[in-house]
């Protein structure tokens, strides 16, 4: 990353395979800040330690998220803070588990983060007394203030939301032959992971994509069908700095995530019907299950952020881009972390000139793709 910048808000894509691992720069060179959502999966640790390494380095983590529950977040996460060798800060946490929801749960991995969050003594969802990272429904939309001036405005996840993770979270404790008393502590929360951690992977099948693309059929084709409950209980940030929005969807599900923009534009939006955006990181990869017209129009970016290389889900996926690319303001860039047969034929002359984006990928070497942004009016 350019350490030389001027004080500007940058968003770093690190290489997590088809996960997420984001990191958040703001302030000069004198004061460095720096948050990460998400650490992605656990085979993509080598990579995303790698630039951690140089944070650690350079400072530290002001705020470490976990958004949800789902291994491509979780388990990197996980390795991130168990790791001894890795000399680096973080001082607070934002991950909603069974010590802050009581009646919301999550499953296995939570607890396994919880625990090693215990031992390490790092603050734990402090901007919200200790519970549960929640957009209350009775209540203005809940906002931090980081060292350094990064507002942070919790979306979601509402309280439905994390009701829902119940019967997840007992199924999921029957699958792994594992209750809640021996997760609640360390060393049996770590045996867990262990366990998990040990376990062959298998890609599922490949979605090869058509050999060209037509964005006007393909976003005609059925989007925004995600219900899926780890997905809908996503922590959804609006970090903001120096007049720098950017939204931060996790794999928030649309119907969690179009409400809580609606809300956002009543409360923020000056009148509008819009809450025009520098960045928004897509939810899920670039699903067509968690994309839709609507959301797009409602959120005009300058930037769109995708992170997946394309293994296990063949993210993102085709008709999501095509819905993406026809809403998109003007010149609005597509920023993917991985080359692949996924995202490579979107850097088409012709699709790019007929519907008015620009691409970007992640170089060979590179620890991470970045987006540095100063404040701009978006078309």
């Amino acid at each position: 990353m350019d350490e030389s910048r001027d004080d500007r808000l940058t968003v770093e894509l690190l290489p997590a395979r088809h996960g997420d691992a984001i990191l958040l720069t703001w302030g000069g060179a004198a004061e460095r800040h720096r948050m990460l959502v998400d650490a992605g999966p656990a085979w993509a640790y080598k990579d995303v330690s790698a630039r951690m390494r140089e944070v650690a380095a350079e400072g530290k983590l002001d705020l470490l998220v976990l958004t949800h529950v789902d291994a491509d977040h979780v388990e990197g996460t996980i390795k991130l803070v168990n790791d001894a060798d890795l000399p680096l800060q973080i001082d607070q946490v934002w991950h909603n588990s069974w010590d802050q929801l009581g009646d919301y749960l999550d499953a296995v991995h939570g607890e396994i983060l919880s625990a090693i969050i215990k031992r390490r003594g790092i603050d734990w969802n402090k901007a919200f007394g200790g519970d549960a990272v929640v957009a209350p429904p009775d209540a203005p939309l809940p906002v931090d203030k980081l060292p350094g001036g990064l507002r942070l405005t919790l979306l979601a996840p509402a309280p439905e939301e994390l009701n829902r993770l119940a019967e997840v979270w007992v199924e999921t404790c029957r699958e792994e032959g594992l209750d809640l008393q021996t997760l609640e502590s360390e060393e049996g929360a770590l045996a867990a992971f262990a366990k998990r951690s040990r376990r062959l992977h298998t890609p599922g099948d490949e979605w090869l994509g058509p050999e060209e693309l037509d964005p006007d059929q393909l976003a005609a084709d059925r989007t925004g069908t995600d219900r899926s409950v780890a997905n809908a209980s996503s922590i959804v940030l609006l970090a903001e700095y120096k007049g720098v929005r950017v939204l931060l969807a996790g794999d928030a599900t649309p119907g969690e995530l179009i409400p809580a923009v609606r809300r956002l534009i009543a409360e923020r939006g000056d009148g509008a019907d819009v809450f025009p955006l520098d960045a928004f990181k897509l939810p899920h990869h670039g699903s067509q299950n968690n994309l839709t017209a609507e959301l797009i129009g409602l959120l005009p970016a300058r930037h769109y952020l995708v992170s997946s290389n394309g293994s296990y889900f063949g993210h993102p996926d085709a008709p999501a881009i095509a819905t993406v690319v026809k809403g998109a303001p003007d010149g609005a860039e597509l920023v993917f972390n991985y080359d692949t047969e996924f995202t490579k034929p979107w850097d088409d002359e012709c699709l790019r000139s007929r519907f008015g984006y620009r691409t970007r990928y992640r170089g060979d070497g590179e620890l991470s793709i970045e987006v540095a942004m100063t404040s701009e009016p978006v078309a």
